[in-house]
């Protein structure tokens, strides 16, 4: 048992030492004080806390120290345990006093409360100690017998002067005026032949045949299938001619008389009119209420006599000085040109393409795949066995994607003259580089393929040239995936992206072999990802979304001004139309767009900027719109599904409005792939449910009707 000196000598204050002695008698073995018990006690060991140091700095502020503070007070505080003797023997001789031990460290002077209720009274025995309020999370010392917050937080620092204010910058310096724009491309001719009428039914007394159209194939002179309308502009009858004047008399006998003045000539007889027996005609598109598909025409002819309430011998065929009608029909009848590849697989003709009058195509007989032509008298023959992919027609030469050695996808060239074929050069050694795209600009084809297949295994697509006069190949602009070539005078636009992103309408200018983003409709990183660019005069017309809240619509981009605007928003508001497949007829794109329901044939007018829906094929069907558009003449061909007789050819004829099932080859399916016209001609690869798919061909007639 310690004596009170032991204790004292250990550090233990009279007030700790009476506690000690009271509790001797009652504290069990097993007993241990609890902190509650101790909230005063100090720590007799030398693990001491400088909280001269931890004063008002701000690490003290955080959770984390207090949480530190709080378990190295736990674990300062001591513990004892007590025990009691078993059994008291006769008290001896009392010992000497032992040795007095060594003096204990300093106690910690910081301490836990439960609240400010449980603070002990602030005494000279705990000055300066510091005590933790557990409710409150918060400290207070005991100084000069008050107890006083701590501020954990730090003093305030001093504001930061100002900063100078910086020097205005210079002005940029104004850039330098833009190139000149290209000239634009130049409008079909509108021509007028006249044409001597001899005497007859259109006119009794001979005279002028006018007739009209559009110089479709350029060359300057009117045929026959070029006529839109014509007129006659008879001979009226002759007038007679005014009698000679009367001679004067001779002058009287003299010795020489003078002669008499030759009398005047009469006055020419006034010219002819149409008279009312005049015959008059002319020539016009049928309406559509005559149910003619195709091109019809309507030849009337009358009498200029005025009947109807028309006014006589003008020169004009009214309504009511109509005798007869004749309704001209172009119709045609469908037949397999080819069947290549005989018995029910097909030969799956696809990507036609013309040189001069041949048509070139990928097909496969069985046995053998490559690239067939057929010629004007529909002769077929194989030109080219291998694997084609993308052809495309060059020049007088064809472009393809054709497999090398390892099967890898490499750029070919195929000369139809000597039937020669051959890689021109080795973008992506050991690898495909899957070119396609294929598009010429005088004597440079530009196209898109890759070189490597970069950190994710696919690699982006580059913008290659490729020189037919020296057969040199570069990279023209690298990673920007070019897609949807078209060649506009000497530039090209496509569209294309940096690693990917932010899609534009891009353009390589041959005057300066510059490449870059030429328009960016859809400021921002989310790009307006033009598609299916065409041509109309200095326009290209394109789907695209221009970030404004409409969606994806047709896009107009001017090549001259450099502007673009929304030509048609067919889907209001945020939601797309999505149109695709564009073609351009005369001052028309034709497109396939949806309004909301379904997928259907749209057509825009650029000369009234109105756009509107010309077909209603899939009113309850809800199966495929109309792709692969292709013009005939007047007329939009294209394949579409209706819902009842499965995917096969269709038309719409833009001058009368009309839109129907040109055939419905396979009543029970039906399946369309590509469609091309030439020559005046149209093919088409279609399934009959009998060979598979194969090459068919529309055969054009003239039938004329008298209404």
């Amino acid at each position: 048992m310690w004596t009170d000196e032991q204790l004292r000598a250990q550090g233990w204050t009279d007030e700790q030492i009476a506690i000690h002695r009271s509790e001797e008698g009652s504290t069990s073995v097993s007993e241990v004080i609890q902190p509650e018990d101790i909230e005063t006690m100090t720590s007799p060991v030398n693990d001491s806390i400088d909280l001269t140091k931890a004063m008002g700095t701000p690490f003290l502020s955080s959770n984390g120290i207090i949480g530190i503070l709080l378990a190295s007070m736990l674990v300062l505080v001591p513990f004892s345990l007590y025990s009691i003797s078993n059994a008291e023997g006769i008290e001896g001789t009392s010992g000497e006093d032992g040795l007095s031990g060594l003096n204990g460290t300093d106690g910690s002077s910081f301490h836990l409360v439960a609240s400010n209720e449980t603070l002990p009274s602030c005494e000279v025995s705990i000055n300066n100690q510091i005590f933790f309020i557990a409710a409150e999370s918060s400290f207070q010392v005991c100084q000069d017998a008050t107890w006083s917050m701590i501020d954990l937080n730090g003093e305030s620092g001093t504001d930061g002067q100002n900063g100078t204010t910086g020097v205005d910058g210079f002005n940029g310096s104004d850039g330098s005026n833009g190139t000149d724009g290209e000239n634009g491309l130049n409008g079909l001719t509108s021509l007028i032949v006249s044409k001597t009428e001899p005497n007859g039914v259109n006119c009794p007394n001979g005279g002028t045949r006018v007739e009209t159209g559009i110089d479709d194939n350029n060359d300057n002179l009117l045929s026959t299938n070029e006529v839109d309308s014509f007129v006659f502009v008879c001979n009226g009858e002759e007038g007679q001619d005014g009698s000679n004047g009367q001679d004067g008399t001779n002058g009287q006998d003299g010795t020489n008389g003078q002669n008499g003045q030759d009398g005047q000539n009469g006055q020419d007889g006034a010219d002819g009119s149409s008279t009312p027996t005049t015959m008059v005609a002319t020539l016009s598109v049928a309406p559509s209420s005559m149910g003619c598909n195709g091109t019809g025409q309507l030849f009337t002819q009358g009498i200029d006599n005025g009947a109807g309430n028309g006014i006589a011998q003008n020169g004009i065929l009214e309504t009511g000085e109509i005798l007869y009608s004749t309704l001209i029909c172009t119709t045609f009848i469908v037949d397999q040109i080819h069947d290549i590849n005989p018995g029910t697989l097909g030969s799956n003709p696809s990507d036609f393409v013309t040189i001069n009058s041949t048509m070139y195509f990928i097909a496969s007989n069985g046995a053998t795949s490559g690239i067939w032509s057929l010629d004007e008298n529909d002769s077929l023959s194989l030109e080219y066995s291998g694997s084609v992919l993308s052809l495309r027609a060059i020049g007088s030469q064809l472009m393809f994607a054709g497999q090398g050695q390892g099967f890898n996808v490499k750029p070919y060239v195929y000369e139809p003259s000597n039937g020669t074929a051959w890689q021109i050069t080795e973008i992506f050694p050991g690898g495909s580089s899957y070119p396609g795209e294929f598009t010429l600009i005088g004597t440079t084809v530009f196209f898109s393929a890759r070189d490597s297949t970069g950190s994710t295994g696919i690699g982006l697509f580059d913008l290659w040239a490729y020189e037919t006069l020296n057969y040199s190949v570069w990279k023209v602009k690298a990673d920007i995936q070019p897609t949807s070539l078209i060649a506009v005078n000497s530039d090209l636009y496509f569209s294309a992206g940096l690693n990917n992103g932010n899609v534009e309408l891009w353009k390589h200018e041959a005057s300066t072999n510059a490449t870059f983003m030429v328009k960016d409709i859809n400021t921002g990183i989310l790009g307006s990802s033009p598609e299916n660019l065409v041509l109309m005069g200095t326009t290209i017309y394109m789907s695209a979304n221009d970030g404004s809240g409409a969606g994806t619509e047709l896009q107009a981009y001017n090549i001259n001004n450099n502007s673009t605007w929304v030509a048609a928003d067919i889907r209001p508001n945020a939601a797309a139309s999505m149109p695709s497949d564009l073609v351009v007829l005369g001052t028309q794109v034709y497109m396939k767009a949806s309004s909301g329901t379904y997928f259907e044939l749209w057509v825009y007018d650029s000369q009234n900027n109105s756009f509107w829906e010309v077909s209603n094929i899939q009113s309850s069907s809800g199966f495929g719109g109309p792709t692969g558009l292709t013009v005939h003449e007047y007329t939009v061909y294209f394949s579409a599904d209706d819902g009842t007789n499965g995917e096969e050819l269709w038309a719409h004829n833009s001058i009368n409005g009309t839109t129907w099932l040109v055939i419905d080859l396979h009543p029970s399916g039906g399946s369309v792939l590509d469609i091309h016209e030439i020559n005046g001609d149209v093919y088409f690869s279609a399934d009959d449910g009998s060979t598979g798919i194969e090459l068919w061909k529309l055969i054009f007639s003239k039938v004329v009707t008298y209404v």
